[in-house]
């Protein structure tokens, strides 16, 4: 199974994923901006602004998408920032359902375009060609020489103003996934074990699986690439099979470079995304760093479930880890991650790992009845109401993996930020989704105007 396979293309219940890619300044951003209905991608008319890969969840005709904005490909690159660029955007190719390969209507079909064409072509993804910066796309035939990529039909397009954009998303979310209900004989829930180099990822591996299945070096960053293996695991009574990953360790400066670290970097990221639940492996040593909680804000806003585990604890004492258990409280407050205490190297605490990570899955795919959160969701309110004339009519379960709620409101754009970070705490709170990102938007409820 490949990373592409698994990400893109792997559970039914995820959203899809659409990723944005093409040369640098062809409007990418532009696109995404447009889509998603905000500035979530800085736009400048300098090539490069865009580096790495950026999430944003978008919806068009009812379908619900993970659109991905990626910086320019530039395929003949081998070496600087244009090279690592290029790699993040080759992970996402690996990553989508749907490429939309954007080139530049006023440039006409340029070396790289034909580069990244053969590229996708190659790849096997499904394509969509974007033929943007065609200010009139009635008058469209600008877009016919880019017949010559053979990427199919091109489609006219000028991002900034909106023309052309509706039936290129039409195309798009006719080539998605069809949706369909969790199926017997789907992919096995997947936990990834992350962390910095040499914090004992491959260590608690081998003790996980009973085996030496990854090489274990005393040298930082031994492991460049996900491992993989299937565990049994016994939860709330049943017996259950997942996928465990072990990951290349994340070093600091790692995304300066192009060699092995700064793409153990993108492969860590790419298990993320992969993962149900990602362990988040600490040295209990060394403490809490900045490069932890950078693999935890990636970890919520690929709107993964994660918990923490402080290993190496037979070398501190319970003070050491009391302080530790209060810092990632305080520090992963979005989150608000379980954690347990372990120690890979004697084996301390490493039957807990699975059943603990089995846990924090379950709460992933939590499915409530309708009637049970919308009582819950009226109490709330009852208990603190929204803003002055601001009425919530109504609130309900819409996704899952992670937990989605939508609540109707008579003005939802009334609806503070702070009031919905109520909302999303006590449905946490209520429902034990410690370390699950909970997801909650305001919809109008249409009955008044």
């Amino acid at each position: 199974m490949t990373g592409g396979e698994a990400g893109g293309r792997g559970r039914t219940d995820r959203l899809p994923t659409v990723a944005v890619v093409g040369a640098p300044n062809v409007g990418k951003s532009s696109f995404v901006n447009r889509v998603v209905g905000r500035r979530s991608s800085v736009v400048s008319d300098e090539p490069g602004t865009t580096r790495d890969r950026g999430y944003s969840e978008a919806e068009w005709a009812g379908r619900e998408f993970t659109l991905v904005d990626t910086g320019g490909m530039e395929p003949s690159a081998t070496t600087g920032l244009q090279a690592l660029v290029t790699l993040q955007a080759k992970v996402a190719v690996e990553e989508a359902d749907v490429i939309v390969h954007m080139v530049d209507s006023r440039l006409g079909p340029t070396e790289a375009d034909a580069a990244i064409a053969r590229e996708l072509l190659a790849s096997g993804a499904k394509v969509v060609l974007a033929v943007n910066k065609l200010d009139n796309p009635a008058d469209d035939t600008e877009r016919y020489a880019f017949y010559a990529l053979g990427e199919g039909e091109p489609h006219a397009i000028s991002a900034i103003h909106g023309l052309g954009t509706g039936d290129l998303l039409d195309r798009i979310v006719a080539l998605l996934p069809e949706e369909q209900e969790e199926a017997e004989g789907e992919p096995l829930p997947t936990l990834a074990i992350v962390g910095r180099p040499n914090a004992g990822k491959s260590t608690l591996m081998n003790a996980l699986v009973g085996s030496e299945r990854a090489v274990v070096s005393e040298m930082p960053g031994t492991t460049t690439d996900a491992v993989e293996h299937v565990v049994r695991v016994e939860d709330a009574g049943e017996e259950r099979l997942f996928t465990l990953l072990d990951t290349a360790g994340v070093s600091r400066g790692a995304r300066r470079s192009v060699g092995v670290p700064y793409y153990s970097t993108l492969r860590t990221s790419q298990a993320i995304r992969r993962a149900d639940v990602s362990l988040l492996l600490l040295d209990a040593v060394e403490g809490l760093t900045g490069a932890d909680l950078r693999l935890a804000r990636e970890i919520e806003e690929s709107g993964r479930s994660c918990g923490v585990i402080l290993n190496k604890s037979d070398l501190v004492d319970a003070e050491r880890i009391r302080e530790l258990e209060e810092e990632v409280t305080y520090r992963m407050s979005d989150l608000e991650p379980p954690f347990i205490s372990i120690s890979a190297l004697t084996g301390r605490g490493v039957e807990r790992v699975l059943p603990f990570a089995a846990r924090i899955e379950r709460a992933y795919g939590l499915k409530l009845p309708t009637h049970e959160i919308a009582e819950f969701v009226n109490d709330l309110v009852a208990r603190s109401a929204p803003a002055k004339g601001v009425r919530i009519r109504y609130a309900t379960q819409t996704g899952t993996r992670p937990p989605r709620f939508t609540v109707f409101a008579n003005r939802p754009k009334d609806v503070r930020e702070g009031y919905i970070r109520y909302l999303a705490n006590a449905i946490r709170r209520k429902y034990d989704l410690y370390g699950v990102s909970v997801a909650v938007r305001v919809k109008s409820s249409h009955r008044e105007r």
